[in-house]
Order: C-alpha cells, then sequence, then structure tokens
C-alpha cells in the first residue's frame, strides 16, 4: 500500500467520480445479471465492476479515511458494491450536472476538513493495468502537484489514431522531472476536435486526456473561481453550511440552479495555463479507452 508522507502543508486525499451513466463504456456490454446496470456498476473483470477496480486502486493511494466517493442518488447499485470498503465519504448528487460539480462537490468537503490538502480526482468508468504501474503512475502525479502547488497535474497518454470523440492535450515546456518522467506544462486543451483538427493533434504530438488528475485543494478552488465564478459562488454558500442546519436545504437550493457543465469542457479548454501533464506508458485503459466527462456522471452532499 502507497501510504503518504508526514501531514506538514496538508494530506492526501482521492477522488472518485462514479455514476457516469455509462459514458465511456463499450456499447457491447450486456446488462448485467440480466437488468441494466449503469456503466461503471457492470461486473467487468474479476467478478468487480470499474467503479470497484477504480476504489480499490484509489484506497491503496491515500488512506480509505481520505477517499470520497461521488455518485448520483438513482445508483442504487454503488451502495452494494461500495461494501465493505467503507471510504471516508460517500457524496450524492441531487442531481446529475456533469464532472464539474462532482468535482467541486467533493473539493467542498474535503476543503472543509484540510485546506491545505491534495486531491487525486478519477473517474469510475475506466481500467488502467498493471495496476501496480498506475498507482505508481497516480502516485508521481500527485508528488508533482506538491512541487507545483498552483498548478493541476493530468495524465496523458500517447493516442492510437486521430480520434474525434477524444479530449486532446497539447503539451509545452518542460517543468519539472521525476527521473524519466517529465512533467510538463500544458499548451491547451481540446475536447472532441472535428477531424480536420484531431487530424492534426495526432501528427503534431498531442496527447490523450486521461482523466486522472492531481493538484493541491487551493489549486482547483482558485481555477474554479477563475473561469466557473458562478458556479463557485454557490460552493461558498455550501462551505459556510457544512455541519449547520441549512445544510440540506442549501446544497438542494444550489443544484436546482447550477447548469450542467463538463470539467473538461467547460473549465481545462480555458485554463490550459493552470495546469500540467505527466505523459504515462506501459498502461492498458479499458473499458474503452475513454475518458470523457461531459455525459451524464457524478454526484449530493449527503455524507454516510
Amino acid at each position: 500500500m502507497v501510504r503518504e508522507p508526514g501531514a506538514t502543508g496538508g494530506r492526501r486525499w482521492s477522488i472518485v467520480l462514479a455514476g457516469e451513466d455509462g459514458v465511456g463504456m463499450r456499447p457491447a456490454f450486456r446488462p448485467w445479471r440480466g437488468r441494466n446496470v449503469s456503466g461503471p456498476y457492470r461486473r467487468v473483470i474479476e467478478s468487480r465492476s470499474m467503479f470497484q477496480h477504480t476504489l480499490d486502486r484509489t484506497m491503496q493511494v491515500t488512506s480509505p479515511a481520505r477517499t470520497v466517493v461521488v455518485v448520483t442518488r438513482d445508483h442504487r447499485e454503488a451502495w452494494a458494491q461500495i461494501g465493505p470498503r467503507d471510504p471516508g465519504m460517500v457524496l450524492v448528487q441531487p442531481r446529475n450536472l456533469g464532472t464539474a460539480s462532482g468535482v467541486f462537490l467533493s473539493l467542498t468537503y474535503i476543503r472543509a476538513r484540510d485546506p491545505e490538502g491534495t486531491a487525486l480526482i478519477s473517474l469510475s468508468g475506466h481500467l488502467a493495468s498493471p495496476e501496480e504501474r498506475y498507482l505508481r503512475e497516480a502516485l508521481y502525479a500527485v508528488r508533482a502537484a506538491e512541487q507545483l502547488p498552483t498548478k493541476l497535474v493530468l495524465l496523458a497518454s500517447r493516442p492510437e489514431g486521430p480520434h474525434t470523440e477524444y479530449g486532446w492535450i497539447v503539451p509545452d515546456h518542460q517543468l519539472l522531472s521525476f527521473g524519466s518522467r517529465s512533467i510538463r506544462a500544458v499548451k491547451a486543451f481540446i475536447e472532441r476536435p472535428e477531424p480536420p483538427l484531431a487530424q492534426l493533434a495526432y501528427t503534431s504530438g498531442a496527447l490523450w486526456n486521461r482523466f486522472v488528475m492531481a493538484g493541491k485543494v487551493d489549486a482547483f478552488w482558485n481555477v474554479g473561481r477563475k473561469v466557473l465564478p458562478n458556479m463557485m459562488v454557490l460552493f461558498e454558500r455550501l462551505t459556510e453550511a457544512i455541519d449547520t442546519p441549512k445544510e440540506a436545504e442549501v446544497l438542494r437550493t444550489m443544484y436546482a440552479r447550477m447548469p450542467y457543465l463538463s470539467f473538461s469542457r467547460d473549465l481545462l479548454e480555458h485554463a490550459p495555463g493552470e495546469t500540467a501533464m505527466m505523459e504515462v506508458s506501459g498502461l492498458r485503459w479499458n473499458g474503452r479507452e475513454r475518458h470523457r466527462a461531459d455525459g451524464p456522471d457524478a454526484a449530493s452532499a449527503v455524507q454516510r
């Protein structure tokens, strides 16, 4: 198990965004045990679902007590699949409003407990193997985020072709290195490009965005304020209401007002200068080579 060093300067947290309603899944997946089961909850390998694989990986990077799971209200499968894993928080969104709300809902609760913490965020709708290598790369991303406290650090991989349904990262100059691993600035994000732009991205050395990212809580919060200020005002209000009798009502009200927002399309594309990227190799990404986070996805803040 990979554990963090001493708690100076904030602790390490993991966030698993579940409830993606099949985004990123192969259409060929059949209903699990004869009924329609949401994509991340289908059992696909070793009697575990993608959601369970992601949660098991995540809980080896940080303490289970500092693992936050974000689900949707109608995903009853999640509770049974969490089972004895016992993450520290399970948050359930009142409405499905995209990954931006899922990311910042979880960060709101982490920020209230550990404002100097570092968060590792991943989707539950894909697999990465071998698992030991993935854990090493994820930990390097966390370490990079701790050394670049104003940046969000994303994992990226070499593309297999000029696919238009993927998100792309255009890398820039090197910021730091860990041995053979280079942490580079980001010149641009390209989400779901038209075919000519996808071909240009492919031939010019752009990489696929894997939507696995790490960053200081404050770095996420600052880029949210910069790019999505109206949304962040709502999460600031939730921050003030946590652990008060107004918490549930504030949550319901803000989710009734927020628009549907993708973290990739509506935030990252507008803030490349706030990010960095680390290319990873030697990993197989299954459950379709798909990271997209702009479909129905993440998660209410009812704590378990």
